[in-house]
């Protein structure tokens, strides 16, 4: 598959992908005898892996670092397994972070809802009343 096959799949630019290629982000690509990346399943879910951990906030270099560790093999699981822990302990915090803020916008709604609504009703009758009894 050529880059510009991945990048509309994928929805990265081919910058990027060239990007998080040469950073290590990504597998290296193979490439056809003219220098052409060829992207295969494999590297397309080595892609996927990457921005799933990206999306949740894990830092470039522990996903390249995660990576690296991958392709050497079995024998790095311990390491790869501490980069996932330390990586579902920061979702976590943020999970609870986001949580709160929720919390405290779900309390302000409500209070809208039951406080600035019967006021706002209020204040608009009584500004339709002094109106009308102006124009008389």
């Amino acid at each position: 598959m050529t880059i510009k096959e991945v990048s509309k799949q994928t929805g990265l630019s081919i910058d990027n992908l060239r990007y998080y290629e040469r950073i290590g982000l990504i597998p290296e690509v193979p490439r056809s005898n003219s220098g052409i990346r060829n992207y295969d399943d494999n590297i397309i879910n080595w892609i996927e892996f990457a921005m799933c951990f990206k999306k949740g906030g894990m830092p470039l270099e522990d996903i390249k670092k995660y990576i690296s560790l991958a392709l050497i093999g079995d024998s790095t699981k311990e390491e790869r397994k501490n980069i996932l822990l330390n990586s579902k302990v920061e979702l976590e915090k943020k999970l609870i972070d986001i949580q709160n803020s929720l919390d405290v916008i779900n309390y302000k709604l409500d209070f809208y809802e039951k406080k600035c609504g019967p006021i706002t009703l209020e204040m608009a009758k009584s500004w339709s009343i002094s109106k009308s009894s102006k124009v008389e």
